[in-house]
């Protein structure tokens, strides 16, 4: 056992608190398309996994049946996503930490990776990571294929001394899937219940409870 290397992290719901221009902007599509709102409570826990899952959850279509309505999401969170979006408490001094150590940090996350990148310059936190990767659009991809991304980018070949951050079962799976330590983010949109089911190796109830956590973990 040893302290990691690198860390990822996931984004909405593990760095930032993303859900108003989420909100804001699934409920304005929905409404294009003729079909009624949905309550705040009811989408936030459809926050995390990929996005052509939730909205084929949503509308109750198949995954590959839902590319236009996806373009016009993003289109209109694109114009929304600034409002409201914020750091949760004691993300930036958690990231100050991590380098000070001389961590190599990175973001996989399955926000689109152009609209992840303008967020974290917006808010500040871009100059923290050596890299930052999420789906490209149009395509279409699953958590594992972009911790492979986001890997490669930091120049890693495996997860193997590295760790992934993270609130939803789907950034547990997609670090295990590459060897790498998981740490559930139970302060996001998933739940504890949800991190322990996915087989997390540790749970932070805050972001400033992660640090403490990475002595000791490693990937398998």
């Amino acid at each position: 056992m040893r302290t990691p290397t690198a860390v990822l992290f996931d984004m909405d719901g593990t760095l930032l608190d993303s859900r108003p221009g989420i909100v804001a902007a699934t409920n304005a599509t929905l409404r294009s398309l003729g079909r009624p709102e949905v309550a705040e409570a009811d989408l936030v826990s459809r926050i995390g996994p990929p996005l052509h899952d939730t909205w084929a959850e949503l509308l109750q279509r198949p995954v590959t049946d839902v590319a236009d309505v996806v373009a016009d999401y993003r289109e209109r969170y694109a114009t929304l996503m600034l409002d409201g979006t914020r750091a949760y408490a004691g993300v930036e001094r958690l990231l100050e930490g991590l380098a000070e150590r001389g961590l190599l940090l990175g973001v996989a996350t399955s926000k689109a990776q152009p609209l992840a990148v303008a967020l974290l310059e917006h808010l500040g936190l871009d100059g923290y990571f050596a890299a930052v990767r999420g789906p490209v659009p149009p395509s279409v991809e699953e958590k594992p294929a972009t911790v492979a991304r986001a890997l490669e980018a930091l120049g890693l070949t495996t997860g193997t001394g590295a760790v992934i951050v993270g609130d939803r079962h789907h950034d547990i799976t997609g670090g295990r899937a590459h060897g790498l330590a998981t740490i559930g983010a139970a302060w996001g949109y998933g739940s504890r219940a949800e991190l322990e089911a996915a087989g997390a190796d540790a749970i932070a109830s805050e972001p400033l409870g992660v640090a403490p956590l990475l002595d000791g973990l490693t990937g398998s």
